[in-house]
Formats: structure tokens, sequence, C-alpha cells
């Protein structure tokens, strides 16, 4: 709180206001008096609003994660310190989707100007801020807005874990068999058909049937990229070229995650250009 008072002091000293900084400790307590070294309505105004910022800095930098912890570990009883790391991971990431676009780099600038603005608005009234009880008490709505979102959290970071424990699952099965076929091509754009297999020579991959086990494995999976990997699967060959103008995708990383160790990424070669061209003209 101290460097972020002196931050605001220094934005008020370049724009010309400026104001006074006293600390002083109080039992377990640290008490900052900020003053205007003139007077005047507009330095007052000037005043509280650069109080606001800072305060508003600190909600989010300290007390904010605190209470998402504070969340996952007596509301959801998560206590290993790794799972409980991960899963504010995940909620912190959640709370920056949930603000509206804007065009500055820094996600959480619109929730941390309505803080700013409703700490303001409170300094106009009192003169006395006690920063801790003013996030407990004054804030109630928005910690249920926080317990909220470490509920959607929590069902993200347990799919994401089931998500895992499938690609492990693969991987292990690819490790496990022995390869039938040296090398395909996978040719991933645009397009109706979003992908393209196709043996070393160059030719279509055909396979008669899916492998029993393979079946079993992606029983329940009905999409596109899904079939893709279950055919990578059956066909187990011993090198995998992905080439891709879109390396970011998914599907993407998913099979460079099941095929680890024998896939390389081709991000768009002169030997497989065309097969972009037809994608994209089709």
């Amino acid at each position: 709180m101290r460097e972020l008072l002196t931050d605001q002091q220094d934005n008020l000293e370049r724009s010309g206001l400026n104001f006074e900084i006293e600390e002083e400790r109080q039992g377990d307590r640290t008490i900052f008096t900020c003053q205007n070294r003139k007077r005047g309505k507009y330095r007052e105004y000037g005043l509280r609003q650069q109080i606001g910022q800072a305060v508003a800095d600190y909600l989010i930098a300290v007390d904010e994660p605190a209470f998402i912890r504070y969340i996952i570990a007596k509301e959801f009883c998560y206590r290993d310190p790794q799972e409980s790391s991960q899963i504010e991971s995940y909620a912190l990431h959640l709370l920056g989707d949930t603000e509206d676009e804007v065009e500055d780099e820094h996600s959480y600038l619109p929730r941390k100007e309505k803080m700013a603005r409703q700490v303001s608005h409170y300094l106009m009234h009192s003169r006395f801020l006690a920063v801790d009880g003013y996030f407990h008490f004054r804030m109630k709505r928005y910690k249920k807005v926080l317990i909220q979102l470490v509920e959607h959290a929590i069902d993200e970071y347990l799919l994401d874990q089931e998500y895992q424990e499938f690609i492990n699952l693969l991987r292990h099965f690819v490790a496990s068999q022995p390869s039938k076929v040296p090398l395909i091509h996978v040719v991933h754009g645009g397009g109706k058909r979003r992908f393209h297999l196709l043996t070393g020579e160059g030719k279509p991959l055909a396979l008669n049937e899916m492998d029993g086990v393979v079946e079993e494995l992606m029983a329940d999976t009905l999409s596109q990229e899904d079939m893709i990997v279950s055919t990578l699967l059956t066909a187990a060959p011993e090198q995998v070229v992905l080439h891709s103008l879109n390396p970011e995708e998914n599907v993407i990383r998913t099979l460079l995650q099941i095929f680890s160790g024998r896939i390389t990424l081709c991000e768009g070669c002169s030997d497989c250009q065309w097969h972009f061209n037809i994608e994209e003209d089709g």
C-alpha cells in the first residue's frame, strides 16, 4: 500500500497537484494519513481520486487473490497446494475473460476503475477508510461473484484433468503399439474438409476398419477432429508430419501431445502449400 500510494503521489505531482503521506503503526495496523499541501476543492477531489486508484490496485493485487485462495480452501475444501494454485490460476484467468473488451493491455482495467470510483465516492463522505474492512463488509456482492467464479474455475480444472488423463491414456496406447506404416502426413487447413491424411508417397491414406481397441477408446467421440485422432491411432505411424497454418488450434495441440516424440510440426513448406491453396479455394 505504501508503494501504491507513493506512485499516486508522483502522478499528482506531475499534474501540478501534491499531497503528503504520513505513516504510523497502531498495534498490528498501519495508518496512512494523506493530506493536500494546498487547500482547494479541485485538489481535494484529485486527492480522493488518486487514493481510490491506489486502494483499487491493492484490492486487486492483494485482497482479491487472498480471498480466492480462501474460497478454494474453505468453501470447496481443496487443501493440496498444487491443486489450489492451479485452481487459483483458472479463476484469475476466468476473471480476466469476464472483463469488457478494452484497448488497454491490462484486462482488469474496467474492474479496477469501477473499484476506484467506489472508493473515491466513499472518501467523499468519510475521512477514514479501513481497507480490509471495506473489502470484507462493503463489497459483499462482489465476494459472491468471486465464489461463483471459483466454482466455475473448479469445473474447468476438473474437465481439464479428465482431458489430460484421456490424453495420457492415448499416449500410452501409442507408445505400446508396433508401427504399421512408416510415415503419415496430416494436412490441416480450412474449408469443408479440414484434414487430409496422406502416405509418405503423397497418396490418400485408406483404412478398411478401425482397430477394436481404438474404437473402444474413442467410443464417445463424433467430431471430425476425433476421427482424425482415431484414424492415426489405428494406422500407428512411426512418424507423423503435421502441416498446419493454424498451429494454435486445440486439435493441433492435442495431436502434438498424443504423438509426442514421433510428430513434427510443419507450418507451410513448399511440398504441402498446394494443399492449403486447394482448401482456401474450396
